[in-house]
C-alpha cells in the first residue's frame, strides 16, 4: 500500500474523534505514515486582538520553537486568496539560506514543512502542522513534495474542523462545517461536473476529490452526491 493511502486512512478517525486524546492519536499515525521524525500540531484562533493557542499536540517538546519565525506569515490573515495552500518547505538541498536552515543543520534533519489550513478572517480557526524528516529518503517517500503538501493540507483542514466539533458542555452544539475542498468538490458536483471533471479543475487527482466528497457525505450523513449537495444547500454550506 503506498504511503498516501495509508496516510489518508489514518485520518478516518476523525470522522467520529470525540476528544483532545483521540484527534493526537490521529496526528501521530498520520505523521508516522508519512516518514516525519517529529511533529507539532497547533489549533490557533485568529482574534482581532491575537493569535490564542487552543490546542497543542507535539511528539517532542519544543522541537519546533527554533522554526517559530516561518509561522506568523502563514497564519497572517492578508495577502492570500481562499483555497490557496499556505505552506513552507525547508531543506538542506534546497539552495537557500535562512535560521530554518541552520536549525535543520542543528536537529541533523533533511527538511521541514510548515503548512496552515483554514481562517482567512479574525475570529477563524487555524490548525498549524510542522513536520521533520531526518533524511531525504524519508522526505521523498511520496512522488513529489506536492503531493506532500496537498495531503498535509488535508489533514490540517480535517483536524480543525474535529477540533471545532469537538463537544463542549458549556457550549451549543456546534453546527456542520465543512472544510474549503470538501466545499469546493460539493460546489462542482452542484455543477455537474464529475470526480475527474472537478480533480482537473483543481488540479488534485480524482481520488483526493473523492476522499473530500467521503467526508462530506459523512459529516452531512448522506450517501451520494446528489443529497449531498442538497443538504449543503439546504443549511447554507454552499
Amino acid at each position: 500500500m503506498r504511503p498516501s493511502t495509508r496516510a489518508l486512512r489514518a485520518l478516518r478517525p476523525l470522522i467520529e474523534a470525540s476528544c483532545p486524546a483521540a484527534i493526537g492519536k490521529v496526528v501521530r499515525e498520520f505523521s508516522w505514515e508519512l516518514g516525519a521524525a517529529h511533529y507539532a500540531l497547533c489549533i490557533v484562533q485568529c482574534t482581532s486582538d491575537g493569535n490564542v493557542l487552543r490546542l497543542r499536540y507535539e511528539d517532542a517538546p519544543g522541537w519546533w520553537e527554533g522554526f517559530r519565525p516561518e509561522l506568523p506569515p502563514l497564519v497572517a490573515p492578508s495577502g492570500w486568496r481562499s483555497g490557496q495552500v499556505r505552506m513552507v518547505w525547508r531543506a538542506l538541498d534546497d539552495g537557500e539560506t535562512s535560521s530554518a536552515h541552520d536549525e535543520l543543520r542543528r536537529l541533523d534533519a533533511h527538511g521541514a514543512l510548515f503548512l496552515v489550513a483554514e481562517g482567512l478572517h479574525p475570529g477563524d480557526t487555524v490548525a498549524c502542522l510542522a513536520l521533520l524528516f531526518d533524511s531525504p529518503e524519508a522526505a521523498s517517500r511520496l512522488e513529489t513534495h506536492a503531493q506532500l503538501a496537498d495531503l498535509c493540507h488535508h489533514a490540517a483542514s480535517l483536524l480543525v474542523d474535529a477540533y471545532l466539533r469537538l463537544p463542549d458542555q458549556d457550549q451549543p452544539a456546534l453546527p456542520i462545517r465543512l472544510s474549503a475542498r470538501e466545499q469546493e468538490c460539493l460546489h462542482w458536483a452542484s455543477m455537474g461536473k464529475t470526480g475527474g471533471e472537478t480533480a482537473q479543475i483543481l488540479g488534485v487527482s480524482e481520488r483526493t476529490v473523492n476522499f473530500h466528497l467521503g467526508n462530506a457525505f459523512a459529516k452531512l450523513q448522506v450517501n451520494n452526491k446528489q443529497a449531498a449537495v442538497a443538504q449543503a444547500i439546504l443549511q447554507g454550506l454552499l
